[in-house]
């Protein structure tokens, strides 16, 4: 009697065990050859995370701001501009009768003076209103001139500051944050909309 009993449990544990030792191998990538990682149903998502974590890191190194030892500034949101002691601040926003006006905010925190360029008369679609996949460029008066504030190309002294603003079409109503990108200077993201 015990003998058929120790005979079905190890036919038993014949068949659950390959079974489980199937269930736990690991799988490798077919055209990578690499292990996949079992908590990740989907490898591709883990290397974009990667790869976003990565691009985040390499804005926070060219970005002093991103590490926190730009002073305290008020506004919206505060970029270091890369390879400067200028810092850039979206100051604020206003939203009137379906446009858009940002209003910048440049401070040199350095000890030396440094130089601010901006000019988005020769790359106005450079000059990004983002919301979502919809890019909005600086709008144009009657005259099809830019509305924003004349190019600027000045030394700005330690301590001191200069302004600059431009107007976007209004983003789309419910929109509750935007980028925008004001090259070579910055690029503020996930700004909130405020009324």
């Amino acid at each position: 009697m015990r003998t058929n009993g120790l005979l079905a449990a190890i036919l038993f544990l014949s068949v659950l065990l390959p079974a489980a030792a199937e269930a736990t191998a690991v799988q490798i990538d077919p055209v990578g050859g690499q292990p996949l990682d079992p908590n990740y149903a989907d490898q591709a998502e883990r290397d974009r995370q990667n790869q976003r974590r990565q691009d985040q890191d390499e804005r926070n190194a060219a970005d002093p701001c991103a590490l926190g030892s730009c002073g305290d500034f008020e506004g919206l949101q505060v970029r270091g501009i890369p390879d400067t002691q200028l810092v850039g601040v979206l100051h604020r926003t206003e939203l009137d009768d379906g446009v858009l006006t940002v209003r910048l905010r440049f401070y040199n925190e350095g000890a030396e003076p440094a130089r601010l360029s901006i000019d988005p008369t020769g790359a106005e679609d450079a000059f990004l209103l983002r919301v979502g996949s919809e890019e909005h460029p600086i709008l144009r008066n009657e005259d099809g001139e830019l509305e924003a504030k004349e190019p600027i190309d000045v030394e700005i002294e330690p301590g001191d500051m200069e302004t600059w603003w431009a107007k976007f079409p209004a983003p789309p109503a419910g929109t509750r944050a935007f980028d925008l990108e004001i090259p070579p200077v910055a690029t503020f993201r996930g700004v909130r909309l405020v009324d």
